[in-house]
């Protein structure tokens, strides 16, 4: 939608839907742990159900749902109050009018505090491991959400003030479905809210950890975003923010797998059936690498033929392309290094993981504010890449040995390495073919894709676990 939102509200009003993107991702910090938390209580319960586990659980709800709905309401009420000290004093804004900047950042504020709200609900139908219907209610709201605003931009006005109003529209609505969703699932009886101390001080210490990791990864990855757009332009802001919608896609992939994978494995672990939940995070694995690596190396190889061909801006695209793929390239190997995780969340232990991020956050915080206010995107980009790189072959080792001691090498040799290698030949024997781009977008768009899909299908037989579906659905299929 990003190349229609461009057309509609320019570079510098779409600065302002990237800034709201970054605020929503800093919100993880209040989260405290508990949605995550409750997605785990609920794969428990699903696996072992009883009267007295049920009574527990609804009163764990109860109690959390009083303490999101005080979180967001301060949360809305905050933003709204420092709007226009975020306008004035933060965003250099050039030709918008800033009331109307002010406005949409207290209508930020509005849609912030319902999401927020709404992520609690989400996370018990995760757990409930509702993986179809979370995926299609997903699909359909994000279609009303980035699609249907288009209709009200067209046939109305292309007021960057409608935008922020419609979303506040669809908030309402989506935490309404997940609401009715979750307590239809459950069986969770009448909707209240009351405060029950002994149910959730059994949580607290894993939620915390959970909050302290959440709030590291937050800093990790948007204090470089938080910084720029203090220090850019809001019009070059709109393009960093283009870039880095890219460049989080990939990030985005692990969602749908993490999502169903944690409550499985939470599960069979839970079962004493570790051999299978072992084997599981290694299939993952190998699906995560296939995608992974496949539209990680195409974005990150045609960065600017991407951007051109996407939103038809040259100077965005020349602008953002070595961006891109330096933070492009961080993130898939973050991505595929995320995986460990994983491990600890379904042991429900992180005390490796708070140690280790405390380390990492340490290190990075001032290195990341260095590079942005010395060099910029492009540094910050750079340091990005360079500091994923040391922590995957530094810390993932370590978390394999503790948590499924003896797969690492066969994890990294098996189910990692086959795919980069098969990725990095493909791409150098396209690029040795020398392929060349007119200044037609569609016909340069078309490209990238057969590119893309043919590197997915080189990965898929790269993973044995992969390649043995496949061979299996040919086989059904000529029987």
């Amino acid at each position: 939608m990003v190349p229609f939102y461009l057309k509609y509200l320019g570079t510098e009003a779409y600065g302002l839907v990237g800034f709201f993107t970054l605020i929503q991702s800093w919100m993880v910090l209040l989260d405290l742990g508990f949605s995550p938390t409750l997605s785990r209580e609920v794969a428990k319960l699903k696996s072992h159900c009883s009267d007295i586990e049920k009574r527990k659980f609804i009163s764990l709800l109860h109690s959390l749902e009083l303490i999101f709905l005080i979180i967001s309401v301060v949360l809305t009420i905050s933003i709204i109050f420092f709007s226009h000290w975020i306008a004035q004093i933060w965003l250099h804004v050039d030709s918008l009018n800033l009331e109307n900047v002010s406005y949409c950042i207290s209508l930020m504020g509005m849609v912030i505090g319902l999401r927020f709200l709404s992520t609690l609900y989400y996370s018990g139908i995760a757990g409930a491991e509702a993986q179809v219907w979370l995926n299609v209610t997903n699909i359909v709201l994000n279609t009303l959400r980035y699609v249907g605003v288009l209709a009200i931009l067209h046939f109305i006005d292309n007021d960057i003030k409608l935008f922020f109003e419609y979303q506040v529209i669809v908030a309402i609505l989506t935490l309404v479905i997940f609401i009715l969703k979750m307590y239809k699932l459950l069986d969770i009886g009448k909707f209240r809210i009351y405060f029950d101390l002994y149910a959730v001080k059994p949580i607290l210490p894993f939620a915390l950890s959970i909050a302290y990791t959440g709030g590291i990864w937050v800093f990790l990855t948007q204090l470089d975003k938080l910084l720029l757009s203090n220090i850019l332009p809001l019009k070059e802001y709109g393009s960093f923010a283009i870039m880095a919608l890219v460049a989080n896609a990939i990030l985005q992939l692990i969602g749908p797998i993490g999502q169903a994978l944690q409550p499985r494995m939470v599960s069979l672990l839970h079962q004493n059936k570790e051999n299978e939940m072992i084997l599981l995070y290694r299939k993952a694995t190998q699906f995560m690498a296939v995608f992974i690596f496949s539209v990680a190396g195409v974005v990150g190889v045609y960065s600017y033929e991407l951007l051109y061909s996407w939103t038809g801006n040259i100077e965005i695209s020349l602008w953002a392309k070595d961006i891109l793929f330096w933070y492009v390239m961080g993130n898939a190997i973050l991505a595929i290094g995320t995986f460990q995780y994983a491990l600890q969340f379904a042991h429900g232990n992180l005390k490796m993981h708070v140690q280790y991020n405390t380390i990492v956050v340490i290190i990075s915080v001032p290195l990341i504010y260095f590079a942005a206010y010395n060099h910029g995107a492009l540094g910050v980009a750079i340091l990005w890449f360079g500091l994923r790189v040391v922590s995957f072959f530094v810390w993932t080792p370590i978390v394999h040995h503790k948590f499924a001691k003896g797969i690492h090498v066969k994890w990294m040799l098996q189910d990692v390495l086959p795919v980069f290698f098969s990725s990095f030949i493909y791409l150098l024997l396209i690029n040795q073919l020398g392929l060349t781009y007119d200044e037609n977008r569609l016909e340069m768009f078309l490209r990238l894709i057969l590119i893309g899909f043919g590197l997915l299908i080189v990965n898929s037989f790269a993973a044995n676990e992969v390649r043995k579906i496949i061979f299996n659905l040919l086989k059904s299929r000529i029987k």
